[in-house]
């Protein structure tokens, strides 16, 4: 783990820019001198000198302020702190919507923020581009007029966007008066009034029984002080422990600090998540998007590189993967810098909190003392053995997440980390929102966008459905079915990509299926152009019961149908008898669910001219009642069925249910059974399935596999089928 960075940037403007209609100042940048010999001082200081930045006079530009604050905010790491210090005006322009000000700084000119308004330091800049983008704690003190105006900054639309507001958590502020108040220098305090307190606390006004003040005790105290008007404060949870100024280490001390771990206090994680979606969001970007990212090098499931990116991720000590059975514990793997006789007493701890809790609570963190901290996250058991993920002194701008955090290092490990990051993010993701029910709109928004991604990455194979005959000449391919792959390589459905859509609603899944149709449809028009036959065959393509009463997914599938320039009677939609066809959640059918969509698919029969059938008979939500009364062209029988005791009774039920409307004279014809997933383990002949009226079958029997392109079948082939058929093999 890299040192963390104590920063600080200190700004003080007497003189009001060009042209500002304000009167000059006459402590504010001696204020700031001030503030910097405190926090530099060598008993009780805890910034270093090179770290502190210093802005003031004619060198306090906003160019220059704005370019050091971004390059802080970009090379920050989740262990650094940051304190932004301006003692000076702020400007709200007549143009402006009173939501944001701009700091007066010694370039300010207020007709060219006209013209050109990211020239001037905003305050929503500094709380958009700076602490929001700041991977650590961070602290902002405005001794100016106006400043209660940053509580609001960058909320152009104030009374839609009030619910909505992202906050920058692990950010703490105090600002020297509300919004459209001023703020006061003192000839008696010869400083502004709010910085000659502050100064008072970090003095040791403040100070807590060790002598130490942190940015929470100052706050307080200066808020203590009877100020008129009164000063506006908010401080989050590293502001109580973030120490400003503190007495001499001695060299006992020091020796306390740095001896073995005794455990003293174990607690449960806590559970927010609306206060830490910045947070979330950087943890990510570190695990899944970060340059300097550990890179793989080996097989998938290599413990050494997946710990290592943790440790990176979460800015740790070391981290370590722990097999702990009773109170004994088993290093499996760790980083280099994973001392295990250091942390042998925490480690006895951890297991006996594992043990007792493996099941009920996410993680739980054990702490000696400020300094030394273990998050324990359990990640999979049985009978005695407990296997955890033990995370050494992570910085404490992510150990705040509490719960959540240990949810999402659960996620991860289980994840394939670098085989596959967009899926693995989903599914760290997927797991936030079914372990808390929903999540903040930032992070459902990203996830949504994530989603899209990881499907559309996803390419179209097609598997033939075969018509059955006795002789080789009849048979022959009845129509294709679309099915998603990672790549055309890959045999089998990334199924838990798929299935991720229900842990997040109608929406998910819409798009889903929406953009799967698409690509459907326009990758087999574009293999149909090249295909070996005349005319076009039928096309199956999977989709949700929801999505079908989605208009946006119909819409999307038209819209693909005409582009590809495809017959919408090509096209058969394959319900999955998986989906339950009731209301979602607040919704209202006047019929009964299964009158409702039946009259539903007759419409859009009517209206579209595309055909639907019923996909994995046999499972799920599977009925005779939804068989026989929806609108269905052909039934699909899953291939469970084919594994079954009663396989054929159950195959002729299925046939004479598909055969009933033609036979009471309601239909010219009897719906197309197809069996799907055969092979040759199936306990049921292909002669028994051809003696039962069923003609139609899919699975990787025929020796044709899913591919992108679309092949007739081989003439060796076809006579093998149809000995099959007759039952001579």
């Amino acid at each position: 783990m890299a040192p963390s960075k104590r920063q600080a940037v200190l700004i003080g403007v007497n003189h009001c820019g060009n042209n500002v209609q304000m009167p000059a100042l006459k402590f504010a940048e001696s204020d700031v001198q001030a503030l910097r010999r405190v926090l530099l001082d060598e008993d009780n200081g805890t910034f270093q000198d090179g770290d502190v930045a210093l802005f003031t006079g004619v060198k306090a530009t906003s160019k220059s302020i704005k370019a050091h604050l971004r390059d802080i905010a970009v090379e920050s790491e989740p262990s650094d702190v940051l304190l932004v210090y301006f003692a000076g005006h702020a400007l709200v322009p007549d143009w402006s919507d009173q939501l944001d000000a701009y700091l007066v700084t010694a370039d300010l000119d207020p007709e060219s923020l006209r013209r050109e308004p990211e020239s001037g330091l905003r305050m929503s800049f500094l709380k958009r581009d700076v602490f929001e983008a700041f991977a650590g704690t961070s602290f902002l003190v405005l001794d100016c007029c106006q400043a209660g105006i940053y509580a609001d900054a960058d909320r152009r639309h104030a009374a839609a966007m009030q619910t909505y507001r992202t906050h920058v958590d692990r950010h703490s502020a105090l600002l020297a008066c509300p919004r459209g108040a001023v703020a006061r220098e003192s000839e008696e305090y010869g400083h502004g009034v709010l910085t000659h307190h502050v100064l008072r606390a970090l003095r040791g006004a403040a100070a807590d029984e060790l002598k130490r003040v942190s940015f929470a005790d100052m706050a307080a105290f200066v808020a203590a002080q009877g100020m008129e008007p009164p000063p506006s404060q908010w401080v989050t949870t590293w502001g109580p422990t973030t120490v400003l100024t503190q007495p001499p280490v001695s060299r006992h001390e020091r020796l306390a600090l740095n001896a073995p771990a005794k455990p003293g206090t174990t607690r449960p994680c806590k559970n927010p998540l609306d206060d830490q979606s910045n947070s979330i969001m950087q943890l990510l970007g570190r695990m899944f998007r970060a340059e300097n990212r550990p890179s793989h090098h080996s097989q998938q499931g290599d413990q050494t590189e997946r710990v290592e990116l943790l440790r990176y991720a979460l800015d740790a000590e070391s981290v370590a993967v722990a097999e702990f059975v009773g109170t004994d514990c088993k290093t499996v793997s760790a980083t280099p810098r994973f001392d295990r006789e250091l942390l042998q007493p925490m480690l006895d701890l951890a297991a006996v909190e594992a043990g007792r809790y493996r099941t009920t609570m996410p993680g739980h963190i054990i702490s000696h003392g400020p300094r030394r901290r273990m998050l324990c996250v359990p990640v999979s058991h049985s009978d005695e053995r407990v296997v955890a993920l033990v995370v050494v002194d992570p910085a404490l701008a992510q150990l705040d997440m509490g719960e959540p955090l240990a949810v999402m290092l659960r996620a991860v490990w289980e994840s394939d980390l670098f085989g596959d990051p967009v899926e693995a993010e989903m599914i760290v993701l997927t797991a936030l929102r079914t372990a808390y029910g929903r999540l903040p709109a930032m992070l459902y928004d990203y996830a949504f966008s994530l989603y899209r991604q990881l499907v559309s990455s996803m390419t179209m194979v097609f598997q033939p459905v075969v018509e059955l005959g006795l002789r080789a000449a009849g048979v022959s391919i009845h129509s294709f079915e679309a099915l998603a792959r990672r790549n055309e390589r890959e045999s089998r459905a990334p199924l838990p990509a798929l299935r991720m859509a229900y842990d997040w609603g109608d929406r998910f899944i819409v798009e889903r299926d929406a953009l799967l149709a698409a690509r459907a449809i326009h990758s087999y028009a574009e293999a149909d152009g090249v295909a070996q036959w005349q005319g076009t065959k039928p096309l199956s393509v999977n989709v949700a019961v929801r999505s079908l009463l989605s208009d946006a997914y119909l819409h999307q599938v038209t819209k693909a149908l005409a582009e590809a320039r495809l017959s919408p009677r090509t096209l058969t939609l394959e319900i999955s008898e998986q989906d339950e066809i009731i209301p979602g959640p607040g919704e209202l059918w006047c019929q009964k669910p299964l009158v409702y969509f039946h009259h539903r698919l007759t419409a859009l029969t009517r209206d579209l001219h595309i055909n639907f059938a019923v996909d994995d008979f046999g499972v799920g939500h599977a009925s005779l009642a939804r068989m026989a009364e929806l609108r269905l062209t052909q039934i699909k029988v899953d291939r469970e069925i084919l594994h079954h005791p009663l396989a054929v009774d159950e195959l002729a039920l299925v046939a004479r249910v598909a055969r009933y409307a033609s036979d009471q004279g309601h239909a010219p014809s009897p719906r197309t059974v197809i069996v799907e997933g055969y092979d040759e383990e199936a306990p049921v002949s292909l002669q028994q399935i051809y003696d039962l009226g069923i003609h139609h079958v899919q699975g990787y029997f025929s020796g044709a596999p899913a591919s992108g392109s679309l092949h007739p079948l081989d003439a060796a082939v076809q006579e093998r089928i149809a000995a099959l058929a007759r039952g001579e093999q």
